[in-house]
């Protein structure tokens, strides 16, 4: 049930334009519930989501390294690629990346190594050495 509400979550970001490169890939992201019946909270939502994650006293790559730290905890395949793509796109490297995902796993457990087989996958897809 908890992998439901993740890929709730992962939706209502991506129409909240929060993980637009998810949501070309994403035919039923336009008609998720929570945006559709609830878009005033949901822009304010992506408000903060882009104020999280966006430059501050922390760079941005290193949220995103974060980001892909605790989708390995929590499980999230489709916030995994996500943020390892953001990564990538703000000048991460394959060893960053690694050590990031090593992080979510010691913390979270065995149980996260299916997810991180997704970021594998992301990097080979990015031919990121």
């Amino acid at each position: 049930m908890r992998s439901i509400h993740r890929v709730g979550l992962v939706l209502v970001m991506v129409c909240a334009g929060i993980f637009p490169s998810l949501g070309a890939a994403s035919p039923t992201a336009s008609q998720d519930p929570i945006v559709t019946n609830d878009p005033a909270f949901m822009a304010v939502f992506s408000q903060q989501y882009k104020a999280a994650f966006g430059e501050g006293a922390i760079p941005a790559k290193y949220k995103q390294l974060s980001g892909a730290t605790l989708s390995v905890v929590v499980k999230c395949e489709d916030c995994l690629k996500y943020h390892v793509q953001m990564a990538i796109k703000l000048g991460a490297n394959r060893q960053e990346i690694v050590e990031a995902l090593r992080i979510g796993l010691l913390t979270g457990g065995s149980a996260g190594m299916p997810t991180m087989g997704a970021a594998y996958a992301e990097m080979e897809r990015e031919r990121l050495k």
